[in-house]
């Protein structure tokens, strides 16, 4: 990146951080078509970031709740100043950022909800009875067994058409359940998807949200990058992180979340979910927006006090 002083300085080149996979750099890809639009002068190029989510595609590395394994090479990059912008999925992102890091923007959010992948475009209601379903995330995991406890629920792991595949091509699961924000991003499988609704399956923390991240004393990057910012999307999204950091729970702990804006009120409800069996806590939260990360931090608390901190500790202790 060329630059120099301030804002309204020459900038030349500005170098967008991602992973190489399919989705990230689709994402990377619509983030880099916005940036062009603001600033049609600047040359925005990619590098590529390997990451050890993506060198090490083993279930037990996320069975044990590491957390970064899909951002920490990226952010030392930025750090090194060998990228001037990262393109993360927010809910990869842990809540605490690396020293000399910041979030810049979250843009408008794809959709929060998962998706259910068939060959037949099942439901989870008429999903067949025994049916096999494969899914990563032991958050899906224990909402898909809450639902149906007649199903049979396997780790999967890696991209999606590796999981897709699974389904349509090797026919060695009935479905898979997938985060809908990816479909749309890629415009794939979406003719063997059923949206799942949120009051189904709680989605991820920061499901469907892209984080920009920066390093925090560059002023010039951050009023790029900030173009970016979606107000509403960065409310609801930094009020369910608040949640997430009050548990003290990294990105593969089994919790959901669902915000929404209701005039001039956030809405909340979230619940933590054992990964040993099907007990859980939940609880729901109304207030004013203005107030949204002492809300979300509140509701949090209510959840420990219903006992999720027992739950996060079986969680941590990579049992499940």
């Amino acid at each position: 990146m060329a630059s120099q002083g301030v804002w309204g300085a020459v900038v030349v080149l500005v170098r967008i951080g991602t992973r190489g996979s399919k989705l990230a750099l689709a994402q990377a890809a619509q983030i880099r078509r916005k940036l062009k639009t603001f600033f049609p002068k600047i040359r925005f190029e990619f590098s590529i970031v390997k990451t050890e989510g993506d060198e090490y595609q083993s279930v037990e590395l996320f069975k044990k709740n590491h957390v970064g394994v899909f951002t920490n090479a990226i952010e030392r990059k930025l750090l090194q100043k060998e990228v001037d912008i990262a393109v993360h999925s927010l809910k990869d992102l842990p809540t605490e950022l690396s020293k000399g890091l910041k979030l810049a923007a979250i843009p408008k959010r794809a959709p929060i909800e998962d998706a259910l992948i068939s060959r037949f475009r099942y439901t989870l209601t008429n999903l067949p009875k025994n049916a096999k379903v494969g899914t990563g995330s032991p958050r899906r995991k224990r909402q898909l067994l809450r639902l149906r406890p007649d199903l049979e629920v396997l780790d999967l792991r890696g991209n999606l058409d590796t999981r897709v595949s699974k389904v349509i091509k090797e026919k060695k699961l009935d479905a898979v359940v997938v985060a809908m924000a990816g479909l749309e991003r890629l415009g794939k499988f979406k003719k063997y998807s059923r949206r799942v609704p949120a009051n189904q399956i709680l989605p991820a923390i920061g499901q469907g949200a892209l984080g920009i991240q920066i390093r925090a004393k560059d002023p010039v990057i951050e009023k790029i990058a900030h173009r970016l910012n979606h107000a509403e999307t960065e409310t609801l999204a930094l009020a369910e992180r608040a949640f997430l950091k009050k548990l003290r729970g990294g990105c593969r702990i089994p919790a959901g979340i669902f915000s929404v804006k209701k005039g001039k009120n956030i809405y909340l409800k979230a619940a933590v979910f054992s990964v040993k069996n099907n007990s859980f806590v939940e609880a729901e939260v109304t207030g004013p927006i203005t107030k949204s990360i002492l809300i979300a931090e509140n509701l949090a608390r209510t959840l420990l006090k219903k006992g999720a901190k027992k739950l996060l500790i079986e969680a941590r202790s990579g049992s499940g």
